[in-house]
Order: C-alpha cells, then sequence, then structure tokens
C-alpha cells in the first residue's frame, strides 16, 4: 500500500503498454496511500483495466503476508491453495422440493461431499504425489507446505436464489425478500467452511476458505461468484455497493466486483477515489474499473483485449489464450452489456 518510485512508474507505463498481463493490484488504506497515488492507479485503470484495488485493511490479518494472484485470489505468500474446487450452485436447485428441503438438507449434503472430496485430493497431493518433497519451489525454498490451504469456491449465488423465489419481481440484488434468502444460503456454506476439518490447512486454522470463484468459459446462464448479473444491476451504484459488501463479508480468499465506467471519469480520479474509499468503508473487499470505451476489458478478474477477441472469433490467430477463455466468457456471460456507470 505504501507509494513507491516503483509503482509509480510502473502505473505510467501500463497505461501506455496496454497490457493484458500481468494482472495488477493496488493493495489500498487510507491510512497508507496518498490520495495522489491511490488517483494515479485509479487514472491509469480507466486506460487499460489495470490496476484492481484490494481492501489491504481487511486482508492484512487473514494470514499475515499476503499476495494476489490470478485475478484475486488471495493467498499467504509461499504458499497457496492445494485446490479450487467450487460448488454451482443453481445446478442444486432441482434436487429440492422446496427452500426449507434446500438449506436443510440438499445443500448441506453437496456441501460435506465437496468437503470430503477436496480432502481426498489433498491427503492425495501431501501423502501420495511427493510434490512438496521433489518440486524445486519447496527445495529452493520458495514454498512450503504449511502455508497451503483449501479453497472452497461458490459460484452462481444469484441465479440459485432467482430459481428458489421463482418469482420474477423479487429477484437477486433488488429485493430483499430474495437478498434475505441469499444471506440464509451463504450462511449455511460459511458454517460448513469454518466448522468442518480441512486436511493439511493449519495456515487457516484448518478449515476450509471460501472464494467467489470468477466463473469458466463453458458456464451459460452462471454469474461469477456472488455478482448480480450483467443486466439486473441496480440503477444507483452506491446500492449496487452496499449489496456487495453484505456478500463480500463471507470470503477471505478473495471476492471482487467489476465496474464499467463513462471514459468522464478520467477526468475525475478523485471522485473516483471517493468511491473506492466507500465501498471499502462498507466492507467491500475488492473492486475493479475499466473504461467502457477502452480495448482492455476485465471478464470475470482477467484482462482481455476486445480488438484481440475479434481476432479470435474470425478465427485468426492470437498470441494470448485469455483471449480463447475470455472471448467465449464475454460472448456467453453477456459482459458487454454491463452498466455503464458515471460520476
Amino acid at each position: 500500500p505504501e507509494e513507491t518510485r516503483t509503482g509509480r512508474i510502473i502505473l505510467k507505463l501500463e497505461k501506455e503498454l496496454q497490457n493484458a498481463v500481468p494482472n495488477l493490484t493496488l493493495k489500498y488504506d487510507p491510512d497508507i496511500t496518498p490520495d495522489s497515488y491511490g488517483e494515479l492507479a485509479l487514472y491509469t485503470s480507466l486506460y487499460c483495466a489495470n490496476p484492481a484495488i484490494c481492501n489491504h485493511r481487511m486482508h492484512k490479518d487473514t494470514y499475515g503476508d499476503y499476495g494476489i494472484s490470478s485475478c484475486y485470489n488471495i493467498l499467504p505468500i509461499g504458499g497457496g491453495s492445494y485446490t479450487l474446487t467450487r460448488i454451482v450452485l443453481p445446478k442444486l436447485v432441482p434436487e429440492a422440493e422446496s427452500r426449507e428441503q434446500f438449506l436443510t438438507e440438499t445443500l448441506p449434503d453437496c456441501l460435506q461431499c465437496m468437503g470430503d472430496y477436496m480432502n481426498e485430493r489433498i491427503r492425495f497431493l501431501v501423502e501420495e504425489s511427493n510434490f512438496f518433497e521433489t518440486s524445486f519451489l519447496s527445495r529452493e525454498g520458495f514454498i512450503s507446505r504449511d502455508k497451503f490451504l483449501a479453497m472452497f469456491g461458490v459460484v452462481g449465488l444469484a441465479e440459485c436464489t432467482n430459481l428458489l423465489m421463482d418469482d420474477p419481481d423479487k429477484i437477486y440484488g433488488s429485493d430483499q425478500e430474495a437478498d434475505q434468502l441469499a444471506d440464509q444460503i451463504m450462511q449455511v456454506i460459511a458454517e460448513y467452511a469454518e466448522t468442518s476439518k480441512a486436511l493439511y490447512s493449519e495456515v487457516f486454522h484448518d478449515h476450509f476458505a471460501l472464494h467467489a470463484q470468477v466463473g469458466i468459459d463453458s458456464d451459460h446462464g452462471i454469474t461469477s461468484g456472488v455478482r448480480i448479473p450483467v443486466g439486473m444491476e441496480p440503477e444507483r451504484m452506491y446500492d449496487h455497493l452496499r449489496h456487495s459488501a453484505r456478500f463480500h463479508r463471507f470470503f477471505p480468499t478473495g471476492c471482487a466486483d467489476i465496474f464499467s465506467f463513462d471514459p468522464t471519469g478520467r477526468n475525475n480520479p478523485a471522485a473516483m477515489l471517493d468511491i473506492v474509499k466507500g465501498a471499502f468503508s462498507l466492507g467491500d473487499k475488492y473492486i475493479s474499473f475499466y473504461a467502457s470505451d477502452s480495448d482492455l476489458v476485465r471478464i470475470t478478474g482477467y484482462l482481455v483485449k476486445r480488438s484481440e477477441m475479434e481476432k479470435y472469433y474470425e478465427g485468426e490467430a492470437v498470441l494470448q489464450n485469455t483471449v480463447h477463455l475470455g472471448g467465449d466468457n464475454y460472448r456467453n456471460a453477456h459482459l458487454e452489456n454491463r452498466k455503464v456507470r458515471a460520476l
């Protein structure tokens, strides 16, 4: 979170380079990060979708020294995740006859099965694969097994809630009753994660660590993590941010929201920083922006160029595999329809 000369150089260069890789994050803390540095980061992001902004206050005590891998996987430095298995919540709904059965039987049973499956994967990695005994990363001190944990992914809370509500007037993100049901679903999941034993996960108190999983290119009609689906966003941005904060609280290893912004935001980075400060004071953990006219866009968390996606759609060669992953996701989730926010 500290301002550095190197950090400023990187931010200024990124604006010009327009790189899709690497994915950058500023660990922001208003008590440590100067406003001018935060404003430069946001100004840069409205040209190249980089960097995202992480709520450093909320993450610094999760394991101590943390890093951010991929889009927003928040993990111990020197460690990582044995596995990231995910529960696709809307696929469970047809198995339940009622909301009550979903909450008390169907969901808990699935969580138990997923936890057992994850533990078997972890046991194999630690006890049979010999990875930690043979990998150069371990031998040379870059990673340590006791800094690894089990990431328990959640995806599709919005669709799950809407299916259970079965009322087009009461949808996730805009209706109090729907959001209350979503909160109940997350409390069931969080209770399982916090009380069940995860093998060889000492760094996270031997429990599973919840993660708002971003989705994959084969997902159709399934919204990343606990986000509000594209096209259903609240009209007022602060309502959206309050909703986000309510559900970010469940996820210690990463939960994020992405906002497309009118290019005029570049003219007032101080106001953009005020949005971040307000969001983080509510409990939002991670937030990112890109301009609606930017070539670089955030898909679910990582960056892809629109111009490269167009080449991919036309069957032309592209250089990075994120274009293949992002192009399909961009179309499947209709991300071009994200609500454009303005100051």
